[in-house]
């Protein structure tokens, strides 16, 4: 186990991985983007809202006790909306190649705590084909509730748009992107850090202290390839080179 090192040598291990660190965050945030945006399928969504309303003699006469019970249509109609008959009916309608499984996966339904309103959004590879779903699905609600229920509670507030330019929901490439850059980068890190664990190489003088007993004082610099010139006695010119002179000639 080595001993414990300080931040400047914390830092020297990270300089001396750099391009290690560099090329691992680089890769992997590349091959995350190519992935994202030329293997993975975007999906769209497609969203509209129904209201679950209480009809009464005179408009405006609802009670709180209507309320209450919108209140447990809203519940029971999101059951029916992922109700295979429901369901089967839209696939027919639409012509889909969809099972009534596969479509029940692309619904989703909720509503907001005491509130009538249900939103319903449905995801597809297709922007067009999801806002479909979406509006056959609540037009058909409508119809079958009269048969089902022989009531009539609900009401469109919205329709599923189908715009030109539509902006896919999955994945989310930015937040993607920004995740494998980051983890990429603390691999990077966590690399390095390793792979100096397992160097069993002497390179810093607390190493020098601790496994030779000796005490450090200083430490001299690997001179780089230089040349010098050295007018004397004999004209002698001499090449240093990582510590040793080496005459050329007189």
């Amino acid at each position: 186990m080595k001993e414990n090192m300080d931040f400047k040598e914390l830092i020297a291990i990270l300089r001396k991985r750099t391009v290690l660190i560099l090329v691992l965050t680089i890769g992997v945030t590349l091959i995350s983007g190519i992935f994202q945006f030329f293997v993975l399928t975007p999906v769209y969504q497609a969203s509209t809202q129904v209201l679950v309303h209480q009809v009464g003699e005179k408009k405006g006469s609802a009670t709180f006790s209507d309320i209450q019970i919108n209140l447990q249509y809203t519940r029971t109609f999101q059951a029916l909306l992922k109700n295979p008959v429901i369901l089967g009916q839209v696939k027919e309608e639409l012509h889909l190649q969809d099972s009534v499984g596969s479509l029940k996966e692309k619904i989703a339904t909720s509503s907001e705590s005491e509130s009538e309103i249900i939103n319903i959004t449905v995801q597809d590879k297709s922007q067009e084909r999801a806002a479909n779903i979406a509006n056959t699905l609540t037009a058909v609600l409508k119809k079958e509730i009269k048969k089902i229920m022989n009531t009539d509670r609900v009401t469109v507030l919205s329709k599923a748009d189908i715009v030109d330019s539509p902006t896919p929901v999955k994945p989310n490439y930015k937040m993607n992107i920004l995740l494998s850059f980051g983890a990429a980068l603390m691999a990077g890190i966590a690399l390095a850090f390793f792979l100096d664990f397992l160097d069993d190489t002497v390179t810093r003088p607390s190493q020098v202290e601790k496994e030779a007993g000796f005490i450090y004082l200083g430490s001299i610099e690997q001179m780089k390839n230089k040349k010098i010139s050295y007018r004397g006695d004999h004209n002698m010119n001499i090449r240093v080179k990582t510590g040793r002179s080496e005459p050329l000639g007189y």
